[in-house]
């Protein structure tokens, strides 16, 4: 019996690109499930560039899901429709929401723009528990839909 590694060729065999793509993708729903009590502030977190750390990881995470389902299929970036031809996402308040949450997460987490930093700082409405819950119930709903379609090549 061998004590050595599989080779990468094993593991490539094992886990192909869209696997892995799926995967990565499932990591990042569990990442914004396993974050949201403390998001909510359910679970109370210090010192407070952990708990900012915090959101900004479920942020960029639903980010990433609502990117996979949601957007166009680019050459550079593996989607949901690279997965499954057919893919659209469904005609649900879930896929809206989650449209509005990539462009929230994109426009005050992943970039400098001026809708993060506007002239009234007064009219920055601050997201509430039920957001956030509803962000990872969003992202939860859409993926499903997605994974009843998918079906890995063996």
């Amino acid at each position: 019996m061998s004590t050595r590694e599989p080779s990468l060729e094993w593991w490539n065999n094992q886990l192909p690109p869209t696997l892995r793509a799926t995967g990565i993708v499932e990591y990042a729903l569990d990442q914004i499930d396993g974050l949201l009590d403390y998001v909510t502030g359910e679970q109370p977190i210090q010192p407070s560039a952990v708990a900012n750390a915090c959101i900004e990881s479920f942020m960029v995470n639903v980010r990433l899901v609502a990117d996979f389902l949601l957007k166009p299929q680019f050459a550079k970036d593996l989607r949901a429709v690279d997965l499954v031809p057919a893919w659209s996402p469904p005609q649900s308040e879930a896929a809206r929401r989650l449209g509005e949450w990539w462009d929230l997460a994109s426009k005050h987490v992943m970039h400098m723009s001026l809708q993060r930093i506007p002239d009234d700082i007064g009219s920055i409405q601050p997201l509430t528990e039920a957001d956030m819950r509803q962000m990872a119930a969003d992202c939860r709903a859409v993926y499903e839909a997605f994974a009843t379609q998918y079906r890995p090549a063996d």
